[in-house]
């Protein structure tokens, strides 16, 4: 198994495959702003559901990635979501008292 990822790598890895996919450079790349005003096409979403879905192990449908409309949002998502996270989670004895984790409802707003 391999460790849980941070919604601080997802944030980095982002940030720079979206500079590198729009050529806007990651320090002008606000997290906390609308992914839509990095000017992403339809198309350059579907790349990115993709490239997600292959570096982190989890199906992230394009009305899912729009439902959490900034880098931090969708980066808290993934995190929340990853399969190496949750089999941490729900590991017996990885929450004090708990032999279970509880769900976690999905953060953001709809887009």
């Amino acid at each position: 198994m391999n460790d849980p990822i941070t919604a601080l790598e997802v944030t980095r890895w982002l940030t720079g495959h979206l500079a590198a996919l729009t050529g806007i450079p990651g320090h002008d790349i606000d997290p906390t702003a609308p992914l839509d005003t990095l000017g992403i096409t339809s198309m350059e979403e579907v790349m990115i559901t993709a490239d997600l879905e292959a570096r982190y192990g989890l199906a992230l449908p394009i009305p899912e990635m729009r439902r959490h409309p900034s880098i931090e949002a969708l980066a808290a998502y993934i995190t929340s979501r990853a399969p190496d996270n949750a089999a941490s989670a729900t590991s017996p004895g990885s929450l004090p008292g708990a032999g279970t984790a509880a769900e976690s409802p999905a953060v953001g707003m709809p887009h």
